[in-house]
């Protein structure tokens, strides 16, 4: 009672006030800004939506989601929203105490909030649009005929299994129900569960969804997913197994195309019908001789949602709309919607296979032109090849299949965060982050495009963004690129790591692709950028200095309080800063900006030697985490210190040694052998679990314990540098089986609870799939285990392989330039490693690129090798012998003496302590409490 009436006290002194403008933010807008309330003359404030059916969950906020301002309808638990019916509000935040609305039918919906009481209501009301159950056309009742389309031919590269051995290999198989998702590279996603009907699948676009889940039938048999044999997550899509038979569903990567198909043992009558989010009475029927389009209604249709479906096959059919009467297995198991359309789709002769598209458009014209190609290449046959061509240009093959499986899902699974919502980005992590962070994407191009070969895309997304880069000079954010895209119109800059993210990506695409040019053409972003710094956060020592919150560990309490301050120089921030510069440098090389080089040079020089002085603790071995006002050392344990380490791509940051005792204190301390804390456990502050808490609020573990599936990249990259591939290599093996066995299938999760037990599943949280997690994963299989750099900014690739001492065998494919390869194959018996080097580029242009690599003979010793790049090289290493043989007559190589790493010697995980006492869970709010009293400095954006 006493809570309750402190919430009718708080809204009573708002009354008084000016009330800000507040937002409806929630699962239909991507808990975005794009949907303020606006005030009525009586007083009230007022937003209108149109929904499709589906639950959504949503607050009503201000910008900043402050407390005083962030209206739910219960403390702690969900709260569903009565048509028609006025719900109190308080003041809440926290997890899992969001208003619910759940319309059964879509179209308008007004939302309205009444502040003329000390306790404000909402009050929701269906719009005025009719909503006759009667339809306003007749049923679709009409036949199709076969469309005769172009079977695509295969290609098999010699280097891999062909397409059908590797699609079996890969696939994911469960006898119980699990869920998995796929983008499309447009604007839209399909998550799904499998082994259900009931909302076991959406196709969303950015506010609703049209296609759910699917039937199909054997001869007019249904075909109950409850019952499958089983089902398999395939690298093209999601299928159901049967005694005789099988369904597919497979979302087309590059248009807002769906494939459903079913097939027979047997020559059968086959059918298939969609659950279709299309209201019978607000939509018109378009038929032809090969396809049927349905028309929502604009009324019904939410903004960002295509207008136009069409269906077709190339076997002739039976177009029907069926009703529920008619069909009780779709009540009584599917459980269609009464009011939507049913369509049955029916082979109109007895065969093996089905398959039908299901397209999406913002006009009819568009729509039966993006089935009618699909239909005339056979377009679920050419999608399958893509993503074949995909698997096996960066292609790598050991004798440890479960790795295998688990670097090419991390790959396929990167692929469902590439949209063009707003330009061509890289959404963050779904469900909640379906926007592009600037930040966040930087972090995954290296996994996602790059090592994929896919150049032509990175450097769209680094265009895409520079496009945005802020270029007020009077503003504190000049020379920034956005930290959030989160509409067209919703872009902030809020970020200290993003722009210089995109730097570095910048360079390393010129490594990767060749693309020399681009130099001239990013630099301009570059050098203001760099202004910016110097303009409003270069210090005299120069370090870059920041809001404490504007670094990754970026939660804030309020909106305003950051739960983890680092500011205003954290160590992760400064390596970002030098990188900057010495990417800079090289830019500015290409493009002969003489001035500025020797200006930047003598930047970097003092970052380095200012980094040292400041940051490395030479008593202690050690390195602060970030420096305080006066530049007092914080040495709280974090991963971060291990960024100064993978950051730098060709200057490094800190001398050999200091790097070992950083790397073996942020192991020992931080690194359990399902990934890498957030805080040591021995800190005060420290959270040993995530959601879920009674303790505390989730972002207050956010970056103080939780583990972040990302952090597992450069932690990897940091023991791989000093050959401690062994100890990441059970970190990736534990990460392989989240990938594959557990959680949104195929991909991983944004966190993981520090604290986990026994061999049981590791307990997720954050979103159920995150890009820069599984970009990460895969990074680490080309860049660190197999060691490979292309530097063709000088003429140079670099091979360097840090093999786990489990690999016998391997065959690797790796991209680089204008869509060429360096193929490699490895074996290893006895003593004897084969190494065999193999180019798809003529003789003439290879010899331009000097191929460099670093191969280890034994413990003591490893071989450095220096040649032209050939067609075909092979090389023999005797470990027994140190005898090294190389095929090319120009080969130069020396043997060396290996680097001493005596400091990282006997290296081991660290150890959850359960039977620590954490403050976190002894006394409630324990850190939030503590954050308020120490008055920090508030970060507004």
């Amino acid at each position: 009672m006493a809570q309750r009436m402190l919430c009718l006290f708080c809204f009573g002194n708002q009354l008084a006030m000016q009330i800000p403008t507040l937002y409806l933010k929630g699962t239909f807008n991507g808990w975005g800004l794009d949907t303020p309330l606006f005030k009525e003359q009586d007083g009230s404030y007022r937003a209108n939506l149109c929904l499709s059916t589906d639950l959504y969950r949503f607050k009503i906020s201000d910008s900043d989601g402050t407390k005083q301002w962030t209206l739910s309808g219960h403390e702690s638990e969900a709260t569903l929203c009565e048509l028609e019916q006025a719900m109190p509000l308080i003041n809440t935040q926290g997890i899992g105490n969001d208003l619910l609305l759940s319309p059964t039918e879509a179209g308008q919906y007004s939302l309205k909030i009444q502040f003329t009481t000390s306790t404000p209501t909402l009050t929701v009301t269906k719009g005025q649009y009719s909503t006759s159950s009667t339809p306003q056309r007749n049923l679709v009742d009409t036949r199709l005929t076969e469309v005769e389309g172009e079977l695509p031919t295969w290609y098999h590269p010699d280097f891999a299994m062909p397409h059908a051995q590797l699609f079996q290999k890969l696939a994911i198989t469960d006898t119980c129900s699990f869920p998995f998702v796929f983008g499309d590279n447009v604007d839209g996603y399909y998550h799904g569960t499998t082994y259900n009907y009931v909302n076991s699948g959406k196709y969303r676009h950015h506010q609703g969804w049209i296609l759910g889940t699917f039937a199909s039938y054997i001869n007019g048999k249904l075909n109950n997913k409850l019952e499958a044999k089983h089902a398999s997550l395939m690298p093209y899509g999601i299928e159901h197994h049967y005694d005789n038979s099988q369904e597919s569903l497979s979302l087309i990567q590059g248009a807002r195309l769906v494939s459903l198909s079913v097939s027979s043992k047997t020559p059968s009558v086959l059918s298939l019908i969609p659950e279709l989010n299309i209201p019978i009475a607000h939509s018109k029927a378009h038929t032809s001789d090969t396809n049927v389009i349905f028309e929502l209604s604009e009324q019904v249709c939410p903004e960002g949602c295509p207008r136009f479906i069409v269906v077709g096959s190339n076997s002739a059919m039976y177009v029907e709309e069926v009703s529920l009467d008619s069909h009780h297995e779709l009540r009584d198991i599917v459980q269609l919607s009464e009011s939507n359309v049913k369509l049955m789709l029916t082979t109109s002769n007895k065969q093996t296979d089905f398959v039908v598209y299901l397209g999406f458009a913002e006009t009819l014209s568009a729509a039966s032109s993006l089935v009618g190609q699909a239909l005339k290449n056979n377009e679920h046959v050419l999608h399958q090849q893509r993503i074949y061509k995909f698997l096996t240009n960066n292609y790598l093959w050991t004798n440890d299949l479960e790795y295998n499986r688990a670097v090419m899902w991390s790959r396929l699974a990167s692929r469902a965060f590439v949209s063009h919502e707003f330009g061509t980005g890289i959404w963050a992590g779904l469900p909640w982050f379906k926007d592009c962070w600037g930040r966040d994407t930087f972090i995954a191009l290296s996994g996602t495009s790059l090592v994929n070969g896919l150049f032509s895309e990175a450097k769209e997304i680094i265009e895409n963004f520079a496009a945005m880069q802020m270029l007020d000079e009077n503003s504190a954010n000049y020379g920034r690129i956005p930290n959030r895209v989160t509409s067209k119109t919703n872009i902030i800059y809020n970020t200290t790591d993003g722009t210089p993210w995109m730097i570095r990506e910048a360079l390393e695409y010129i490594n990767y692709s060749g693309d020399v040019a681009f130099a001239k053409a990013i630099y301009p972003t570059l050098k203001r950028f760099i202004t910016g710094v110097e303009k409003h956060y270069l210090n005299e020592d120069s370090l870059m200095a920041h809001r404490h919150p504007d670094t990754w560990m970026d939660a804030k309490i309020d909106g305003m309080t950051p739960w983890s301050p680092r500011g205003p120089k954290a160590n992760d921030i400064q390596a970002l800063w030098f990188e900057s510069l010495n990417c800079a440098i090289q830019l500015a090389i290409l493009v002969g900006d003489s001035e500025s080089i020797k200006n930047w040079q003598h930047r970097a020089d003092k970052v380095k030697e200012t980094f040292a002085d400041k940051f490395w603790d030479d008593t202690n071995h050690r390195l602060a985490d970030h420096l305080l006002e006066g530049d007092e050392p914080d040495y709280s344990v974090r991963p971060n210190q291990l960024m100064t380490i993978s950051i730098p791509q060709k200057v490094e940051l800190n001398q050999s040694e200091r790097e070992q005792y950083i790397v073996k204190n942020a192991v020992e301390k931080l690194l359990f052998p399902w990934g890498i804390c957030s805080l040591q456990q021995e800190h005060v502050d420290f959270h040993p679990f995530h959601d879920n808490q009674a303790m505390y609020h989730k972002d207050a573990a956010y970056h103080n314990g939780t583990i972040w599936g990302w952090n597992a990249g450069f932690t990897i990259t940091a023991l791989n540098k000093f050959k401690q591939q062994d100890l990441s290599y059970q970190l990736s093996k534990n990460l392989a089986k989240q990938i594959l066995t557990q959680g949104c299938r195929g991909t991983m999760s944004e966190n993981l609870d520090a604290y986990q037990t026994g061999n049981s599943p590791l307990v997720e949280s954050g979103t159920f799939a995150q890009a820069w997690s599984v970009s990460e994963y895969a990074r680490n299989a080309q860049q660190d285990y197999l060691g490979y750099c292309p530097r063709l900014l000088d003429n140079q690739i670099h091979l360097t392989p840090n093999f786990p001492s489990c690999w016998s065998e391997l065959v690797a494919s790796l991209p680089f330039g204008q869509g060429n390869q360096l193929r490699l194959s490895f074996k290893s018996e006895s003593g004897i490693s084969h190494y065999k080097i193999q180019s798809n580029l003529e003789d003439t242009v290879s010899s331009e690129i000097t191929l460099v690599l670093t191969l280890d003979i034994n413990q003591e010793s490893v071989a450095v090798i220096s040649t032209p790049l050939t067609q075909s090289l092979e090389i023999m290493i005797d470990s027994h012998q140190q005898q090294v043989t190389v095929s090319h007559q120009q080969a130069q190589f020396e043997i060396q003496s290996k680097p001493s790493n005596a400091i990282l010697r006997d290296l081991q995980f660290a150890k959850p302590d359960f039977a620590r006492q954490h403050n976190s869970l002894m006394s409630k709010d324990y850190l939030l409490n503590k954050r308020n009293k120490q008055k920090l400095s508030a970060a507004k954006d």
